[in-house]
């Protein structure tokens, strides 16, 4: 079955997030075929289109085949930046052609890429409308060419990635701070074994030494480690930096999402 999903960088505390909900809702009642909607997040800083795909990328393939994925980021610059329809990795996005998309999986291609021009519904005024009423005509078993004519090409925009300076030095960079302050790199495990030939790896960050792995090292409060996460790129933490230090490592640091780290290989 699929499953309809929210992901905006509307915050939780305006109404924005509701009404979009409710629009969905309001658009499946109309069709009378109707699905779960799930809110991914609506936690997304405002216009960090970084951000947004790499939450993105990781939860969208949890859902169940076919599912639709709705995605509203920097939607300030609508009707500006079109809407645009794509089929992906067996999913349907509905977004702004702000380069979101090309960012998702940079090894795939869609095949399926249409702007999205709903003729007979005048009535939808904004993108929030136009969304929903795609997201519902989808559900219902309509067909993507129907949304509106066909796009040649889909905005594009590079996604960070690790660069190699030498066998024995390279620059990762910090794309998300976790909700336990972890700092997400750009470099997953597969990356970091080719590159450094399965050698220990260290790095510095602000005069401190990070060489340590959860898991495999004993810690102490305080202590900044290594791990790869569920997605399997190598993050950096502060053991029992949680809960009320949360973002503890980020702020210790002084490390934000886009800034560059120098990984060794020893």
């Amino acid at each position: 079955m699929a499953v309809i999903t929210l992901t905006t960088d509307y915050g939780w505390r305006d109404p924005n997030a509701a009404g979009l909900r409710g629009r969905v809702y309001g658009e499946m009642l109309q069709t009378g075929t109707v699905a779960p909607v799930v809110d991914l997040t609506h936690s997304i800083q405002a216009g960090n289109l970084n951000e947004a795909a790499y939450i993105l990328r990781g939860a969208y393939r949890d859902f169940p085949a076919g599912s639709i994925h709705l995605v509203l980021v920097n939607s300030i610059f609508w009707p500006e930046t079109p809407l645009i329809y794509c089929f992906l990795d067996g999913q349907h996005f509905l977004g702004l052609d702000n380069g979101l998309f090309s960012m998702l999986r940079p090894d795939l291609q869609p095949s399926s890429l249409i702007l999205i021009d709903l003729k007979n519904r005048l009535d939808c005024t904004s993108a929030e409308a136009l969304l929903a009423a795609a997201a519902a005509h989808l559900l219902d078993g309509g067909s993507p060419s129907l949304l509106g004519p066909p796009a040649s090409d889909w905005a594009r925009r590079a996604t960070l990635h690790p660069e190699v300076r030498s066998e024995n030095s390279a620059l990762i960079h910090v794309q998300f701070v976790d909700h336990f302050g972890q700092l997400v790199t750009d470099a997953d495990q597969e990356w970091i074994q080719r590159w450094s030939h399965s050698r220990p790896i260290e790095t510095s960050i602000r005069g401190q030494k990070v060489s340590k792995w959860w898991g495999l090292n004993r810690l102490t409060a305080g202590d900044l480690y290594f791990r790869y996460n569920r997605y399997g790129y190598l993050e950096i933490g502060m053991n029992e930096g949680s809960g009320d230090k949360a973002l503890a490592a980020a702020r210790l640091l002084g490390v934000q999402a886009g800034d560059a780290i120098e990984l060794r290989a020893l």
